[in-house]
């Protein structure tokens, strides 16, 4: 409320003195306060019984009842202003110790006479300043009682029209639900059906709550039984039932029951009525035969064709075994003859390079079966030298590297040891060098291992085409390429099963990448990895 709205502040002062009374209205006109006034003790106790006062002022030195006197007797017989702050006025120092006796008349301050106006005022004003805040506080807190009797009538009229309204729609809604609301007695007879009772079993309301039909005699005999010693359990315990069974409609005909019910109790405890809801699942049940039939059937082809492949690999690899030796062999013999036969030799050489393409898809599929099926094992061996193998299987790469015109950089100085399988780990390595030079292809490929902590660090880095976010959320899954099959060949099997050592050796493996900003492999391995 602004100032000139709020409602006026009144000031008692209390003096025998006319000049006095005078100077203290002139020191306090600029507070545009309601000051009163009074030249006795009696007319200062007449003052207040008809207003409200922010402060008195009060001489002690007065005929008949004196300051000190008139305080006492306010106290005492106007109880409501009580809170009011008083300030004595004394014109000589002999008063004052009188004056501090005064204090339990509850006085709060005295001023010496002739006063100080800035002293005055400075008192007067913090006086002021609280009663005007404490009025400001009541007149809000007496806003907000009645707001609040407004919002709980208001409330009160929105709940009795939303109980209409609730009674109503819940009327509606019992009659149109795809099911049966329903209160029953103990004994199973009804207290109330909706009318849903007639889709679902084929017998109306009135035949339900009229007649003596128990919803017991509906269940399915091989239900029976256990639907009540569901229920029995439930409301024993409080519990909300929830239960499926079989009941026989009026027809002959067999129907599944969804029901969910609660128990409602006599004060004592004992069992009053069971109210719930029954819907028909007749079509859910049969599509759940029906997945669980797709779901059989559907793991029974993927055995199938896991074991199909495992079977396809090692008959793959059968003939490329000794295929690969006789090529050897071959291209050996030609090397002995001479020169001449360079140009053979290179048909040979592709031919080498084609099986043993073959060969590592064999071992890709041999890899993506055992993964399925559990089992990948580890041959773990001690002080395995991690910086070592990278630096090895670098070295075997230096020829397709060149093919490729890719520059291998090695950053692997020290050895670090550990506990691993070494011919897994050549595979992980191989997998993420040979991935990096497929699709870095003119450009470096960088490998940096490092040790901290008890963990290895493998990192493969290619400044190749790179891959948005779809593709990493995705390309350690098994047969997940990144781009097409059609320009970069492959199973999409390397990845997947470099993430499988990885995390069978206890560690863990992430890929950070960009469109045309080529793609970083970190592979953290622990250096004693968890027991199998």
């Amino acid at each position: 409320m602004q100032a000139a709205q709020a409602p006026r502040t009144s000031v008692l002062l209390v003096d025998d003195q006319p000049s006095d009374l005078l100077a203290l209205e002139r020191h306090l006109s600029p507070f545009e306060l309601h000051l009163v006034t009074a030249r006795s003790g009696e007319e200062a106790l007449d003052r207040v019984k008809d207003e409200d006062f922010a402060l008195v002022l009060m001489d002690v030195r007065m005929p008949g009842l004196d300051g000190l006197e008139t305080a006492r007797l306010l106290r005492e017989h106007e109880p409501k202003r009580r809170s009011v702050p008083l300030i004595f006025l004394t014109g000589a120092s002999r008063e004052e110790m009188s004056v501090a006796h005064g204090y339990s008349t509850g006085a709060v301050d005295w001023l010496r006479k002739p006063v100080e106006p800035e002293t005055l005022r400075a008192k007067v004003r913090v006086f002021v300043d609280l009663h005007r805040e404490r009025e400001a506080l009541r007149r809000q807190q007496a806003e907000l009682h009645e707001r609040e009797r407004e919002m709980l009538e208001e409330s009160r009229r929105r709940a009795e029209e939303a109980l209409r309204e609730s009674q109503r729609t819940l009327s509606t809604l019992m009659d149109n639900l795809p099911g049966m609301v329903f209160r029953r007695h103990p004994d199973q007879t009804f207290a109330l059906v909706s009318e849903g009772c007639l889709w679902l079993t084929g017998y109306s309301a009135p035949e339900f709550v009229q007649g003596t039909l128990r919803w017991t005699d509906l269940l399915h005999p091989e239900d029976l039984g256990r639907v009540e010693l569901a229920a029995a359990e439930a409301f024993a315990a409080g519990r909300q039932l929830t239960v499926t069974y079989r009941i026989q409609t009026r027809e002959g005909g067999v129907k599944w029951v969804w029901e969910r019910a609660v128990g409602v109790y006599h004060p004592e405890g004992t069992l009053r009525f069971i109210e719930g809801f029954a819907a028909d699942i007749s079509e859910r049940k049969a599509a759940e035969v029906e997945r669980e039939r797709l779901v059989t059937e559907l793991r029974e082809a993927v055995r199938l064709r896991e074991e199909f492949l495992s079977v396809a690999s090692h008959e793959m690899r059968t003939p490329l075994t000794p295929l690969a030796l006789r090529l050897q062999l071959l291209q050996q013999a030609m090397k002995e003859k001479g020169p001449g036969l360079e140009p053979l030799n290179r048909h040979v050489e592709a031919a080498r390079g084609q099986v043993r393409r073959l060969t590592s898809l064999a071992d890709s599929l041999l890899d993506a079966t055992r993964i399925s099926s559990g089992r990948l094992t580890l041959r773990l061996e001690e002080d395995v030298d991690l910086a070592a193998l990278v630096r090895n299987v670098a070295t075997d790469f230096e020829t397709q590297a060149a093919r490729v015109d890719c520059p291998l950089v090695v950053e692997a100085a020290g050895r670090i040891p550990g506990r691993w399988d070494v011919l897994r780990l050549e595979q992980v390595v191989t997998n993420l060098l040979s991935n990096a030079l497929k699709f870095g292809a003119g450009r470096a490929v960088h490998l940096r291992v490092e040790e901290r902590e008890g963990w290895a660090r493998l990192t493969v880095r290619d400044e190749g085409i790179g891959m948005d976010e779809s593709v990493r959320t995705r390309v350690f899954g098994r047969f997940e390429r990144g781009v097409s099959e059609r320009h970069y060949g492959g199973l999409g099997l390397g990845l997947y099963i470099t993430r499988e050592v990885v995390e069978t050796l206890g560690g863990r493996i992430h890929v950070e990448s960009e469109p045309g900003r080529g793609a970083t492999f970190t592979v953290e391995l622990p250096c004693t990895p968890p027991l199998q």
